[in-house]
């Protein structure tokens, strides 16, 4: 990133303003998205009907991988219980990991040995994250049909029938990604703002981009797959921190369907703590960096996606990787928001000016864009409110279908530019990591508020995984 600057040296007025510029207008473009997104997910999912009997209904297999997952695994368990599907046409692999050091294997064999849908079954191979504990949870499942959920998540009872429906709707659907619904806020004040940002992701950016016949993505919480897919696509990729995003690009790239239907719903925990959260936000980031590296140049050029299609994956992929540009970027338009208070403050520019520093912060550090003084500003307020304009939007959608929301989400919209701040830092460490000095990957998974797991040997503690 250090080239960004070495032109500066030469024509740094034009340069530090081309940066600036760009770097606005990138911003821009992300906020941009984010409001048209959140405007036309206010369409209503096309769900088909479900015609079939209960006799006629395929076979589901839900696959949910576990490690030290006790403080949140029974309402899992619990919700699966009371999924509207047959009985005998459904089962629930509970794959725990021999490592876990709370009570989530005997949560597993007790839920197993009550009730005859629910198989347990423990895992005792080296080398973790998710990528490795659901393919060795798929060797077990027999469904036609395949949702693989994360253990803090639990379904609505009428998911798994909905998303049926638009498997038997279409044979070319291979992926049917649902919505994860956020339902922690009051844990903390980095949930708070954590769930007000995945609730503009998964009811704003994934819908929308189904709603526009755009690039569709599932996120690794919660899924629902033909089994056929595996057997054409191989397993998830191993090698990589987001196998989800990387499977989602396969899909495509082989010329079959992934839909998104907010209606399909799993209510899902935030991390609740800045350790958990900086695990878990620095594993996306450092994985969406892997696949953006690996599909930026393929997925435009795939013969089996429409132009929209090829031209939503270039954008999603570039955007992936823009944030670090951004981060590094910042500072320079903030020094300058800054500068320009000082030296027009009557306070302050008198003590300016006494140091000798006045004249050198007003022409000696050219970070101006090329917009006008008011264009700038008018565009920073537009970045300052668009987080929170986009995620009233959703709000008001869900009003409308019957979801409610905790009030102190509503005022954490105001706040969340400053979470998304914070995020671009995650970004830089991220980069710094994964290209610049080429750490392996660690797949660090997300610790729970009341684990039971000893700090020595809990979720935070990671194991690692091979990196492209």
């Amino acid at each position: 990133m250090g080239a960004l600057y070495l032109p500066a040296i030469i024509f740094p007025d034009t340069w530090f303003r081309a940066l600036t510029t760009v770097m606005l207008v990138a911003l821009l473009g992300l906020t941009g998205r984010a409001l048209v997104s959140a405007l036309f997910s206010f369409k209503r999912p096309e769900t088909p009907e479900l015609t079939l009997s209960d006799a006629e209904l395929p076979e589901v297999s839900v696959v949910i991988p576990a490690y030290n997952e006790a403080a949140v695994l029974p309402d899992t368990i619990e919700a699966c219980r009371n999924l509207d599907y047959p009985a005998e046409k459904l089962e629930v692999v509970l794959c725990y990991e021999r490592d876990s050091v709370d009570d989530t294997a005997a949560i597993c064999e007790e839920a197993a040995a009550d009730d005859e849908r629910f198989v347990a079954v423990e895992r005792d191979e080296p080398g973790g994250g998710k990528a490795k504990a659901t393919n060795y949870a798929l060797q077990y499942a027999t469904g036609e049909i395949i949702a693989s959920i994360d253990a803090d998540h639990r379904f609505k009872s009428d998911a798994i029938r909905r998303a049926v429906a638009w498997f038997e709707s279409d044979p070319d659907i291979w992926c049917v990604k649902g919505r994860c619904y956020g339902d922690n806020p009051r844990d903390s004040l980095l949930a708070l703002h954590a769930t007000v940002e995945r609730h503009i992701a998964e009811k704003g950016d994934l819908f929308a981009r189904e709603v526009l016949g755009g690039f569709t993505i599932f996120g690794g919480g919660q899924a629902f797959f033909r089994a056929e897919m595996f057997d054409e696509l191989g397993d998830f990729d191993e090698s990589v921190l987001v196998e989800d995003i990387d499977m989602s690009s396969k899909i495509h790239d082989f010329g079959k369907q992934l839909r998104v239907d907010p209606s399909i719903v799993t209510f899902e925990e935030n991390p609740a703590t800045l350790q958990s959260w900086w695990s878990q936000r620095k594993r996306w980031a450092r994985g969406w960096m892997q696949v953006a590296f690996r599909y930026l140049f393929r997925l435009p050029r795939s013969k089996n996606m429409s132009m929209r299609e090829r031209f939503d994956a270039a954008f999603t992929f570039a955007y992936a990787l823009m944030p670090v540009y951004v981060a590094f970027t910042f500072p320079i338009l903030l020094f300058d928001m800054v500068r320009d208070f000082a030296v027009h403050n009557a306070i302050l520019a008198p003590i300016l000016a006494d140091m000798g520093l006045k004249t050198t912060l007003q022409y000696g550090v050219p970070t101006a864009t090329f917009f006008s003084e008011f264009t700038r500003n008018a565009l920073w307020t537009l970045l300052a409110v668009s987080p929170a304009i986009a995620a009233c939007m959703v709000f008001v959608q869900d009003y409308r279908d019957g979801f409610s929301h905790d009030s102190l989400e509503v005022f954490a919209s105001f706040t969340l530019w400053v979470y998304l701040a914070l995020q671009s830092v995650v970004y830089v460490v991220s980069f710094l990591d994964e290209v610049i000095f080429e750490r392996p990957s660690i797949y660090v998974t997300t610790a729970r508020v009341n684990s039971q797991a000893k700090s020595g040997s809990s979720k935070t503690s990671g194991t690692e995984t091979k990196s492209d």
